[in-house]
Parts: C-alpha cells; structure tokens; sequence
C-alpha cells in the first residue's frame, strides 16, 4: 500500500470508533470477527462505515419483487434519539447498495419503504466488501446532543445466514429489533 493511501485511510478513520460485530445466532460460525464499523459524526450526519470479510458473498445484482436486503448479506443500523428507544429507525445496505429504511415508531407499528435521507455506497473488495452509509440527523428530529445518539450495529452474513450485532447477547434466534440493548454508538462500548 502506497504511504499516501495509508495517510488518507488513518484521516478517513481518526475521528471514527472502531466496533467490532460479535455473533449473535446461531451459536457457532464458520466466520470469524467478519465485520468491522466505524461510527463518527460530521456536521448533522451519522456516518457508518462496515468493512465486510467473507469467503463468499450471498446478494443478488437486482432484488426481485418482494425481495428485500436484510434476506441476503446486509450491514445495518438501528438508530434513536430518545431514552425509551422509539421512534427508531431502520437503515440496511447490501453488497450491491442496495438500501432498506425503516421508521419504528412503536413494538406494533412501523412504517417500511420510507426515504429517511440515507445516502449510501457500497464496494467489493478483495475478500468481501466494504459500505458507508451516512444519516441526516437533523432531519429525524436530533437536537445536536451527540450522547443521545443510541442504537446498534449489525450484519446478516451467509447462505447459513449468521447474525452479528455490536450490543445484543447471543440468542438461539436473533431479532435485531431489541431497543432495550441499543448504546451509545459514539463510543461502541
């Protein structure tokens, strides 16, 4: 790697936290530590950058209808302003960027397919693939109080579909839609 390159990726990173997934379901995966994010804040905007290590990829070039991201290789992020956890939101992006928005407003009601302002890019790379995705908060109702920033990280990896999350415990089924174990995403810790 060319010095130039290694400079601009240490700037790209300085001011992001580095969050490891760890495997939430099933109990074992013939994947090890796959993804990696890093979570920064820049102006209004949460930025999210996933780097993904897999030996292969399950996503298709074009989803067909009534297909969605989250059935095939996906990183996400869930996202809340507000110490109860609702509203939160939904974002997803694929190998492909292809993209999924969601607004949970309650356990019972939600509202899928929405433009909640996500811009997103995602690139294969030797070994996996890599994804950014950046959320106008403002835009969601944030006040600029960067501690009120909580939610998750996430992944859904493989045809055997293994589940990885920032914060959940292991689970014999996953469901990322746990308000109750969203953290601060400002510092993954």
């Amino acid at each position: 790697m060319k010095p130039s390159i290694v400079i601009a990726a240490v700037l790209i990173y300085s001011n992001a936290v580095a969050c490891e997934l760890s495997l939430v379901a099933p109990a074992t995966s013939a994947l090890k530590n796959p993804v990696e994010a890093h979570v920064s804040l820049a102006d209004d905007a949460l930025i999210a950058r996933f780097s993904v290590r897999a030996p292969s990829l399950n996503a298709k070039k074009a989803l067909a209808g009534g297909e969605y991201p989250y059935q095939f290789d996906v990183v996400e992020l869930f996202l809340t302003f507000s110490g109860s956890g609702f509203p939160y939101y939904e974002f997803e992006v694929s190998p492909y960027n292809q993209t999924f928005q969601v607004r949970i407003v309650s356990a019972k009601q939600h509202q899928e397919g929405v433009d909640l302002g996500l811009t997103s890019t995602a690139t294969m790379v030797a070994g996996g693939w890599n994804a950014e995705l950046k959320i106008p908060l403002k835009s969601l109702g944030w006040d600029g109080d960067a501690s009120k920033i909580r939610g998750n990280l996430y992944s859904i990896l493989g045809r055997a579909r293994s589940f990885w999350s920032t914060f959940l415990p292991k689970a014999t089924k996953a469901n990322f839609h746990q308000p109750q174990y969203f953290r601060p995403l400002l510092s993954c810790s």
